[in-house]
Order: structure tokens, then sequence, then C-alpha cells
């Protein structure tokens, strides 16, 4: 599956680092952190880093540590020497690096400390998944029939109920829809073109959305339905329900997706019930909306 971690600070570094003496920069329910291990994760350096970049490599670290320490403490699981030199090599290998560690450190400026780090992640999300998987509950056609129901639709999002009726309005006078789509949609990931969402199953839209797509008649302009988006225009061009032979392979993609689901909320709480102290001049540590060091301000 998909792997959870977002790696922020671990490809790709830029050419610097903080320089001077390593001293505390953060603890992580009493493990601290120090500008070293910023340091540390680059092949080379030579100039500094801006707070910013600080910050945004010291979050990343914290966030790490944290996701250890829980899955030592909850799962029982610490990689062992011969896992992590294994999840290297793949590593490795899917970069177009295979035996060649010199030359993907020089290459992404990446220590290998923090290739190591990187593996360990990795294997620690394996982990959690096999921790998480046994709690899915994949529900059936019956008990949840919107997970089944394919709707092909397009969209006009705007911020206002009279915005939305004056679209409808503009429609039912024969407007085309992926034209009003794109001169007036908010969204700005499917008015450039037309307002098209393609073809999902119900279930992946918020709520109210998915009831309307899973309702509509086909073909016919449907709205305003209010959500935490704002207030929707909406098209369903298709809606298929999955048959007999279709349902077991709809259920895996389901429970794929409830698997990344609960594997993504067992690391963000791991992350956010960590008891995190940041050194003042290098930020404070927020959880809301993402983790993160906040960057002291100028």
């Amino acid at each position: 599956m998909k792997r959870v971690f977002v790696l922020i600070a671990a490809l790709g570094l830029v050419l610097a680092a903080c320089g001077g003496s390593s001293s505390t920069a953060a603890t992580v329910n009493g493990t601290e952190i120090t500008t070293g291990d910023i340091d540390g994760l680059f092949y080379e350096v030579d100039e500094d880093l801006t707070e910013a970049q600080t910050a945004q490599y010291l979050g990343t670290l914290i966030q790490w540590t944290a996701v250890e320490q829980r899955a030592a403490s909850d799962l029982g699981f610490a990689p062992t020497e011969e896992e992590t030199e294994a999840e290297v090599e793949t590593i490795l290998f899917d970069a177009g690096y295979a035996g060649d560690l010199d030359g993907f450190m020089e290459a992404q400026n990446a220590s290998e400390e923090v290739l190591t780090m990187v593996a360990n992640r990795y294997l620690i999300e394996d982990a959690v998944v096999l921790a998480v998987t046994p709690t899915i509950e994949v529900p059936t056609l019956e008990e949840a029939p919107l997970e089944f129901t394919q709707v092909c639709a397009a969209h006009i999002l705007v911020e206002t109920e009279d915005e939305a009726s004056a679209v409808i309005e503009r429609l039912d006078s024969g407007e085309d829809f992926a034209v009003v789509a794109t001169e007036v949609s908010i969204d700005t990931g499917t008015g450039p073109g037309g307002g098209s969402l393609g073809c999902n199953y119900a279930a992946t839209y918020v709520p109210e959305f998915a009831a309307a797509a899973a309702e509509a008649p086909v073909g016919e302009v449907t709205g305003p339905i209010a959500t935490e988006f704002g207030y929707h225009v909406i098209v369903v061009e298709s809606r298929t329900v999955a048959t007999a032979e279709e349902v077991q392979e709809v259920q895996l993609l389901i429970e794929q997706r409830l698997i990344s689901v609960a594997a993504n909320e067992w690391i963000l709480d791991a992350v956010t019930a960590a008891d995190v102290t940041v050194e003042a001049e290098y930020g404070t540590w927020e959880t809301e909306p993402l983790p993160q060091v906040i960057p002291p301000p100028a």
C-alpha cells in the first residue's frame, strides 16, 4: 500500500546546516533532539539554514522520534539491523541507485543516518499497518450502499446559497455547465476543467455531497447542496451499483482505504500525544492544524 509518511525533510535536502556547536533544540518525551541531529541529516554542508528551514527539519525529527517511541512502547517493535539494511537497499534500488549508497547520498544531499531513519520509518509504518488491520471491519453492500455506488459527476462550487441559485438559473436557461464552472467555481482543482469530478464511489465524498450524488436524477441539475466547503451545484452523469461479482473487489478497496486511514490516525495520535518541548530560539511546537514547529517571530 502507499506509504503513509510524508518525508518532507528526508530526500532532496538543501545544501545547508545550522552551523556552530551542537545544542538542545527540542525534547520528545524526554528524548533530546540537538542541532547536531539536524546537521546530521545532510551529506555535506556549507551554509546556514534559515529559521524556517530549521523549524521544518526539527519538526520532522520530532515526528519521527515520537512515532519511533510509540512503536516501541505500544507495538513492541523496533527494527533490527538486518531489517534496516534490507530496507535501505530497497530504497536505493527504487531510486535507481542499487548498490550505490554514496551516489545516492551525494545526489540527494542526504546522510547515511537520514537514509537509515527513513528505512526505519518505513518498517515502523509496516508494523503499524499489521497492527491496525485486524481492527478493520469492512461493511457489506446492505450496510453501506454508498460505499458500493459509483458516481460520475461534475460540480460547481460557490461560497453562498444565493450564488448557487444564480448558477442554477444560468444552467436552466441553457448555458453550458462546463463554461459556467470554469467561470465561477471556486474549486481550483475541478473548476478550470469544467467542474468534472470523474467517477468515484459516493462514500469518498463528504456526507452531504455523497447523499445528493447518490439520489440526484441522472443528467439533471441538482442543488444547492451545502457542505463544509460551500454550496455545490451538481450534475450526475451516470451512477452504478456494484454487481454481486464486483462486491468483493470493492470491499478490498474499502479495506485498503480504511487501513490507510487507521494507520494515519495511529501515527497522528503518536505525534500529537507526545510531550514535546521546543527551545524558544528554534520556535514553538503546534499540533493544529498539523504537527509542526512554527519558526520564532521575526
